[in-house]
């Protein structure tokens, strides 16, 4: 009987003052490794789950307080963990493309465009600043309603109206296609972190999540009903909010392999085209294995962690 009232009363942290639910800190994990096997595989692991749990993971925590913090206290947590490691990193790759090209005889910078100042030198760091850009919406909305109860169902219809008119927009060309498909998680992260913020019961959150999730899935229903497109867009993002309810439902146990790996998957996402590619790749190559897409991912995704892991002894742990 002890064990299940430690299972039903979720730790609350005395830093944020909500639930400390340890299973989505799981989920980090399942996010990046779909993230990372779609990008060598061109194929999802998790039926495209993984990038709506990073989007609705970062924007729920920006707004799971009970009341808003003041606009500077949110920047000054959310710029050293999302702006600082985008610039940072987007520098390196910057000088080492630039690099390549000077040891290949090219311009140096001939391969740059101005559409970069939006997303970066790689096209997968578009997530770093389109999540510190939808966080803030997000906590601004925190803002503007308070601690009204009526605002997550409000933003419950808006992620549905995105579902539906996201998809009519047209935009095809990443990483903007990729904005465009993630606008929905910002209204439906606003409602998972006010649902966080409501609850102070493990029972209690589960019960809202799972009505919260059968109410998205009917929107998507719906959607799916009017375009195919709008429908794949509803399947992922309640697939994602479905994870993160159904997480709910496991025991609310900590474990050591998730402490240690949870603070690496910010690095693992950064770093892992460049791990494949510097480290992976060419000793693929050499063996004539490259084509295994599958072992591209068991290779590169605990590579990258090493690699993450290493770097985070150093100064550089600022930027991961």
């Amino acid at each position: 009987m002890r064990a299940l009232a430690a299972t039903l009363r979720a730790p609350v942290s005395p830093v944020t003052g909500r639930l400390h639910l340890e299973g989505w800190d799981r989920l980090r994990v399942i996010a990046a490794l779909d993230t990372v096997f779609l990008h060598f595989t061109g194929d999802h692991a998790f039926f495209g789950w993984g990038l709506p749990l990073f989007l609705l993971l970062s924007i729920a925590l920006g707004v799971s307080k009970p009341q808003a913090p003041t606009t500077a206290r949110f920047l000054e947590r959310r710029v050293p963990r999302i702006l600082l490691p985008w610039v940072f990193w987007a520098v390196v790759f910057v000088g080492l493309r630039a690099l390549s090209c000077w040891m290949s005889g090219l311009p140096l910078f001939g391969w740059l465009e101005p559409s970069m100042l939006f997303y970066g030198p790689r096209i997968h760091l578009w997530f770093l600043p389109f999540i510190l850009g939808a966080g803030l919406i997000a906590h601004r909305v925190h803002q503007l309603v308070g601690t009204s109860r009526v605002a997550p169902v409000v933003a419950l219809g808006l992620a549905g109206g995105a579902v539906l008119l996201a998809p009519t927009l047209s935009v095809t060309e990443w990483p903007y296609a990729q904005w465009v498909f993630s606008l929905p998680a910002i209204p439906l992260g606003f409602v998972l972190g006010r649902a966080l913020a409501f609850e102070r019961s493990l029972p209690r959150l589960r019960l809202t999540l799972l009505t919260i999730l059968l109410g998205f899935v009917g929107l998507g229903l719906a959607a799916w009903g009017v375009d195919e497109r709008s429908g794949v867009y509803a399947f992922r993002h309640a697939g994602g909010f479905g994870l993160l309810a159904l997480a709910t439902l496991l025991p609310n146990r900590a474990d050591p392999i998730t402490k240690k790996l949870t603070p690496l998957m910010l690095g693992v996402y950064i770093l892992h085209p460049a791990v494949y590619g510097w480290i992976v790749k060419p000793a693929m190559c050499a063996v004539e294995m490259n084509h295994v897409r599958w072992l591209r991912v068991a290779l590169a995704f605990p590579a990258t962690m090493l690699v993450v892991w290493l770097l985070r002894k150093t100064w550089l742990k600022r930027f991961l």
